[in-house]
């Protein structure tokens, strides 16, 4: 089976960077999203294909679309999302007219998140060929508003019962797939308000000035020991101060300052941990400074996640990886947040593995390897028949 899917891989390159190319002719810039511009080209695909699949939009247009083979167990998604970034400028070429260049796709969308679409579509295809041989559940999903938070997408499949699987590859990852993402930081973001008194410039005394007692207070805050301090996966947990905004002009004591702030904490921490340390400086600011006075808001959180280094999903990954990369992958932590999350709440075992380079997402010229991309469809194919133990 190893040497007929590697095989019809290579055959079938052609195809899969036409596939990609067609793909980044729809575009999917989000805002405003239009994913069904990208499903569309999913949904015909699947037709030619013979695959069953199901189509799911929380609002118009921002459309989800699930392919399904075999109805074996264990059941193993691959969530691409179809959303793409807004194209921006310094584009050598048209974004969203693909440019095919010394072994190379470009155009938005092709590193991030299009080119492993089309790989998975490929890998799909071949799938449904060898239904009768594959043991288990094989389910591709191209999924909507990953770039905006995933409320229309995989957060919205999974809180509905509408995407299950018992394990999930998310390749959203890149790291030319040396770097096997089992666990990610939570990710809590604030806004902190400092009430002030508006007054005149020159009587600085008949006010309150609200940006001096924020400083106070983000010098408590820069200084909070986290409940967890380190892992052996990730780097120490952090704190970025990204915006402050406050007065009107410099001789008006500012009557109110806002503070934007992102905090990254390690698993076996939690955000209540995180806020009621927050909530224990503005007590002490507040106690020590009687005309301080502050409002905490929780602009949104996500959860850390991990999952057991030694599951067998990562473990088929190592060792098909290393045998078609001759380099064994990574298994490692990200500060970064990924639909994982959400997968691994619900129970799945979910990863983040896949092809492309770092540093091409949300770039001008954006644009992918397309024999890492024959790669991918390689390994995840293997993968597919080393879990389910009919390869």
């Amino acid at each position: 089976m190893k040497d007929r899917l590697d095989e019809f891989v290579n055959n079938n390159q052609e195809d899969m960077v036409q596939l990609l190319c067609r793909l980044i002719g729809a575009n999917t810039e989000n805002p405003p999203g239009n994913e069904i511009a990208a499903a569309n080209i999913v949904k015909e695909y699947f037709e030619d294909c013979g695959i069953e699949y199901k189509i799911f939009e929380k609002e118009k247009d921002r459309t989800n679309i699930i392919g399904y083979i075999g109805n074996g167990k264990p059941e193993i998604v691959v969530a691409c999302h179809l959303d793409v970034v807004p194209a921006g400028s310094g584009w050598d070429t048209d974004p969203f007219i693909a440019e095919v260049k010394d072994g190379r796709v470009y155009g938005r969308g092709a590193n991030d998140n299009k080119g492993q679409m089309a790989s998975m579509m490929i890998l799909a295809k071949f799938l449904k060929e060898n239904e009768g041989i594959f043991k288990g559940r094989f389910i591709l999903a191209g999924v909507a508003d990953e770039e905006k938070g995933s409320a229309l997408g995989a957060e919205y499949l999974v809180e509905d019962g509408l995407l299950h699987a018992d394990y999930a590859i998310i390749p959203d990852v890149s790291h030319n797939m040396q770097m096997i993402d089992v666990s990610e930081k939570g990710a809590l973001f604030l806004e902190i308000v400092s009430h002030g008194k508006q007054a005149h410039g020159s009587t600085p005394e008949k006010g309150v000035n609200a940006i001096w007692n924020m400083f106070e207070l983000l010098e408590k805050i820069k200084n909070i020991k986290f409940a967890r301090m380190s892992h052996p996966l990730h780097s120490p947990p952090t704190f970025n101060l990204g915006i402050i905004s406050g007065g009107a002009a410099s001789n008006i004591v500012p009557g109110e300052c806002r503070a934007k702030l992102d905090i990254r904490y390690l698993p076996g921490d939690t955000a209540e941990n995180v806020l009621k340390s927050i909530d224990d400086a503005v007590k002490e600011v507040e106690a020590a400074n009687a005309t301080a006075k502050f409002e905490v808001k929780v602009d949104s959180s996500l959860p850390p996640s991990e999952v057991p280094v030694d599951n067998p999903l990562v473990s088929s990954i190592l060792k098909h990886a290393e045998a078609a990369l001759s380099a064994k992958p990574e298994v490692k932590g990200m500060a970064g947040a990924t639909v994982n999350k959400q997968l691994i709440v619900k129970g799945i075992t979910s990863v983040g593995f896949g092809p492309g380079d770092t540093g091409e997402a949300h770039i001008a010229n954006e644009s992918t390897d397309i024999k890492e991309l024959a790669d991918f469809a390689k390994i995840i194919g293997h993968v597919a028949f080393d879990l389910t133990n009919s390869g």
